[in-house]
């Protein structure tokens, strides 16, 4: 074990005896370099450890202001973390046991067995239990909060299917970890309009999630207007690229059918859709533009799609799905991703 920093030890004890042998112990025992705070008593020791970042706590259970496992407990709640070991001079075995249970990380009985070698022995093994339980208290509490946020960010995908007359929608969005930055969503406008939206913010994580909900926010709001597509990407585009920073991008593809439903029109930031006729003929709906928090003064434009006729399929994925593999050998690619819509 190698500290760069000396190991910060509080003793607690009130017998000046037994703070002697202690010291001793710790002279003889401990190889690591070491700074050694005391307290005769719990409160002087609960005022040491608010004033002072302490590694471990040596503490004898019986003390004139606080006695058993009750002293225990209330150093315990204000440790910060620090890992305890009970010195003590009662041999009660469910004492001990009991003292572990509440998270004491050893129990030593004071007498000829305490001896510097145990003593060093124990600080060391104690200091490495209490870091790693900390890390995985930490670890359960980030794995909380990203399933937290996971359940939180597929509400935010669309709930039901649209009522939009004639058309047919379906979508779905299967995350491999927790969180990602796909998105998809369809929204019908305030001209009775339908928007299909489909994006995916780059790299993968609780960032881009987040990322991803703002854009979806950013979206929602401007898709209210009486904005066109093009519009639309280039004001959010404005949006996110100071928050981006160049860090992240979003590709995303805008489609609109009119209320009518004949007409079909289209904004890309790096994302193709693909439109599939009935007899299989795939017509690309891109343009060149830049994703999104690229470049604050990237203009998106809108474009008519002259092909379209009821019938008619709009595909629209991520590179979750054309970068999938199969028993990890090559990418899926587009044209076979593709070729299974036409086929389907």
């Amino acid at each position: 074990m190698n500290h760069a920093l000396p190991i910060v030890i509080l003793l607690v004890e009130d017998s000046p005896t037994a703070r002697f042998h202690v010291q001793v112990c710790l002279k003889k025992g401990l190889q690591n370099s070491y700074s050694l705070l005391q307290a005769e008593n719990l409160a002087v020791a609960i005022s040491t450890l608010r004033k002072n970042s302490v590694d471990i706590v040596l503490l004898d259970l019986n003390l004139p202001d606080s006695n058993g496992l009750d002293t225990f407990r209330r150093l315990a709640h204000i440790s910060a973390g620090a890992a305890i070991v009970i010195i003590s001079g009662d041999t009660d075995e469910q004492m001990a046991v009991n003292a572990v249970r509440l998270g004491a990380q050893d129990y030593i009985v004071k007498g000829a067995g305490f001896t510097a070698e145990v003593l060093g022995r124990t600080v060391h093994f104690a200091i490495e239990r209490n870091a790693r339980h900390l890390l995985e208290k930490e670890l359960a509490s980030v794995r909380l909060d990203l399933e937290i946020a996971d359940t939180i960010q597929q509400r935010l995908y669309p709930r039901s299917e649209s009522k939009f007359p004639n058309v047919s929608l379906a979508g779905r969005c299967s995350s491999a970890t927790h969180n990602c930055g796909d998105y998809y969503d369809y929204i019908t406008r305030p001209d009775g309009s339908l928007l299909v939206v489909i994006g995916d913010v780059s790299g993968h994580g609780i960032g881009p999630a987040m990322m991803m909900v703002e854009t979806r926010a950013f979206l929602r709001a401007l898709a209210s207007s009486s904005m066109p597509l093009g519009e639309i990407l280039t004001h959010i585009n404005r949006l996110i690229a100071d928050d981006m920073q160049q860090q992240l991008f979003v590709t995303l593809f805008v489609a609109s059918l009119d209320a009518s439903g004949q007409q079909l029109s289209y904004s890309s930031a790096g994302h193709p859709g693909y439109l599939v006729k009935p007899d299989g003929r795939v017509v690309t709906l891109q343009t060149d533009n830049t994703p999104l928090g690229i470049s604050p003064l990237e203009t998106y434009p809108t474009a008519s799609v002259s092909e379209f006729a009821p019938g008619d399929l709009l595909a629209l994925f991520t590179d979750g799905i054309s970068e999938a593999t199969h028993d990890h050998q090559d990418f899926l690619g587009e044209q076979r991703v593709l070729d299974e819509v036409v086929s389907g």
